[in-house]
């Protein structure tokens, strides 16, 4: 757990979808530097972002909800020894939120480490799916808080083993910025037909934001007999723009870097080329 890990907690799993990933990490910044000024819990000088058990969390949130009350009846309290700018997080209740926010987090972080078990100790991508879907607890559909937070969760674990398995770079172009990849699915996390294998590490390739979204749309395929990118007849019209040579002309044909363990499954391949893909493009004459 740390700062940056909470960050991108909020921002891509929260359940509210509330924009306020920063916010809260300013919060637990100031937290970790009124804490020091009580006496009700030992933190061992360690930063919240380092507690990883939840009961010590939900201790300070109680503390820190009842120096509130104290701020708010003008009794001395915690807050009294930060800078004036920090009392308004804790009376305004981002501190709250955002250690409510933090126990959530510590609680997926834990769920992560036991499907990290999970992969480690299986070999099989079919099983892996099930297990890891079973895991998460995403065996039902549904577009209420709950359901949208499970899915959440399953696809960022997702996110989390097709990066590695690619080395963190797109399979493409190489690109290794972490916030521009996707694990893009290979047959759609919305088909039903196909939903034990969403979690499969073969039904995943890791794409930069526009190849993944390219990819998605079925404007590129990726062929399942050598690997290689086929763009869209749907560009065509494109052709003439000085654009289209450099993303999409540029890679027609290319085979993509291969991963470390879980090769894209063929079937795979061929189901979003028969089903997803819109057309194939046609060499000039």
């Amino acid at each position: 757990m740390d700062k940056l890990g909470f960050i991108d907690f909020n921002t891509r799993l929260s359940p509210e979808n509330s924009g306020k990933a920063d916010s809260y990490a300013r919060a637990i910044t100031i937290l970790d530097e009124v804490l020091p000024y009580q006496n009700a819990i030992d933190l061992n000088g360690n930063s919240l972002y380092t507690i990883t058990d939840t009961a010590v969390i939900e201790d300070v949130l109680h503390l820190v909800n009842e120096e509130v009350r104290k701020m708010r009846s003008q009794q001395p309290n915690i807050f009294d020894y930060g800078k004036p700018n920090q009392r308004s997080y804790p009376l305004k209740s981002f501190c709250s939120a955002a250690l409510k926010s933090l126990k959530k987090y510590a609680e997926y972080e834990h769920e992560v480490a036991n499907a990290d078990k999970l992969v480690a100790h299986e070999t099989d991508p079919h099983e892996i799916s099930i297990k890891l879907i079973k895991h998460f607890d995403i065996t039902k559909e549904g577009k209420d808080v709950v359901s949208t937070s499970k899915q959440r969760k399953g696809q960022d674990y997702f996110r989390r083993m097709i990066l590695a398995n690619y080395g963190c770079c797109c399979a493409i172009t190489g690109i290794e910025i972490p916030q521009l990849l996707l694990a893009s699915h290979i047959i759609p996390w919305a088909d039903k037909s196909h939903k034990k294998e969403r979690l499969n590490p073969e039904n995943g390739i890791c794409l930069s934001a526009l190849y993944d979204n390219a990819f998605d749309k079925g404007l590129i395929t990726i062929s399942p007999d050598d690997y290689t990118v086929r763009p869209s007849s749907a560009l065509r019209e494109y052709e003439t723009r000085e654009y289209y040579d450099r993303h999409f002309g540029s890679i027609s044909g290319r085979q993509i870097s291969m991963p470390t363990e879980y090769k894209p499954n063929r079937d795979f391949l061929a189901y979003h080329r028969d089903h997803v893909f819109v057309g194939i493009l046609k060499k000039k004459t």
